[in-house]
């Protein structure tokens, strides 16, 4: 069963990825996928971290970038997997980084050492809900 809650994150979230679709450019994409869900080349810079029992782990964050974009979700590029299922992924849009909590689908190495990491976005994380949000701000004004 789908609370109203939930359903208000999914909106709030795709909303979000819709802005941030909206203001950047696609990459040239030369592979068709057949999916349910279309998935929107975007190469963006992200700020990633664990989400641990008490919230996100700071020192463990890294950045990434962005391979896709879809309604409910993202996938990333990186130099190191996330052994965690649960992350906290900062993405940079108008206005500022704003912060939404995710599960890992997926963890596949790829080429060079680099992984591709997939992971569903469920909700949007506020500074009032995880204070330690107002310091990753600072961090995530170097994606600028």
């Amino acid at each position: 069963m789908v609370s109203a809650n939930t359903n208000k994150q999914q909106v709030e979230i795709q909303s979000f990825l819709k802005n941030l679709v909206d203001a950047t450019e696609p990459q040239p994409a030369n592979i068709v996928e057949l999916r349910l869900e279309e998935r929107l080349s975007r190469a963006l810079p992200a700020l990633v971290m664990p989400w641990g029992t008490t919230g996100p782990v700071v020192e463990q964050a890294s950045f990434v970038v962005t391979k896709n974009l879809s309604v409910t979700g993202t996938a990333w590029l990186s130099q190191q997997t996330i052994d965690t299922d649960d992350v906290l992924v900062g993405l940079w849009n108008r206005g500022g980084c704003r912060f939404v909590k995710g599960t890992v689908r997926y963890r596949k190495r790829i080429e060079c050492g680099f992984w591709q990491i997939g992971v569903e976005l469920l909700r949007m994380v506020t500074p009032g809900e995880v204070p330690v949000l107002k310091r990753l701000s600072e961090l995530a004004e170097r994606l600028k």
